[in-house]
């Protein structure tokens, strides 16, 4: 079976250039890649669609019952961030070198430092944090983890104190055994919370890292609805939305909708791990 879409035929190539064994699935409606050694199938989503995000994780839900994970590859991601993709499947696929945390070295960084681990190394990139920390293996940084700052959560009580994991990375190629749980548990001696909340990306995956943790599911975040640029590939949640230069204004919506293209992510599962 053929691949109408370039984007789609370029990633199933690079997936077996790189040692991935993947194939075409058949569907009547979706352009899906499946993984033949491993329990992984790709959904090559293309900007320009007629999908919603109800439908897709409704056929997630279906692979999940089979025993596979549905990942929702959207074109500007892979566009964007190929190298970043190559390695989380390459991840999936159990390919990467594993490095034991208790081997590794904790240390404190700087915005700077985490910011750019983070980008090369994170789907989703960097975004604003608090307290940054990492792991060496040597003199080589292999994770990367970025906090909050503590917040009262009144509901439970006046006491009661949340932080937030925002991002956490390893480095392309590598698996940190018990990394997360390492940067955590230093973490939680420097900062006095009450327990951590992460946010799993359900385009990418089922959560079981944090299960894996010590994390307790909470729920699930309903999909967001999400503005892409098509200048740059960058997206933006609708509240954060940046303003058109002042060339632009007197266009207002016709230019951001020129500009910014509506799309969608399938929602998030929500963990937090009690302390």
């Amino acid at each position: 079976m053929g691949i109408k879409n370039s984007w789609c035929r370029d990633l199933l190539e690079s997936l077996n250039n790189s040692g991935i064994a993947c194939e075409i699935t058949p569907h009547p409606k979706l352009i899906l890649i499946n993984a033949v050694d491993f329990k992984v199938t790709i959904n090559c989503i293309s900007l320009f669609n007629d999908l919603d995000p109800v439908e897709l994780l409704a056929i997630q839900s279906t692979y999940a019952g089979e025993g596979r994970m549905l990942v929702q590859m959207w074109e500007d991601v892979w566009l964007s961030k190929r190298r970043q993709v190559l390695s989380r499947i390459k991840s999936l696929a159990g390919k990467n070198i594993r490095l034991h945390g208790r081997k590794t070295e904790l240390v404190q960084l700087t915005k700077p430092n985490a910011d750019a681990f983070l980008m090369e190394h994170h789907l989703q990139g960097p975004v604003l944090a608090r307290h940054k920390f990492g792991l060496l293996n040597g003199t080589e940084l292999v994770a990367v983890a970025t906090f909050s700052g503590t917040r009262v959560m009144k509901h439970k009580g006046d006491d009661y104190r949340s932080a937030e994991l925002i991002r956490f990375a390893s480095k392309a190629g590598y698996t940190i055994t018990g990394g997360l749980s390492k940067i955590i548990k230093h973490f939680i001696a420097q900062v006095k919370t009450n327990d951590v909340m992460s946010y799993a990306d359900r385009d990418w995956s089922t959560g079981k890292g944090y299960e894996s943790a010590g994390f307790t599911f909470e729920g699930s975040v309903p999909p967001t609805e999400i503005w892409l640029d098509l200048l740059t590939n960058k997206r933006y949640f609708s509240h954060r939305l940046p303003a058109l230069s002042d060339e632009h204004a007197l266009t207002g919506n016709a230019a951001h909708q020129k500009r910014f293209l509506k799309i969608f992510n399938t929602g998030n599962l929500k963990y937090i791990l009690y302390l």
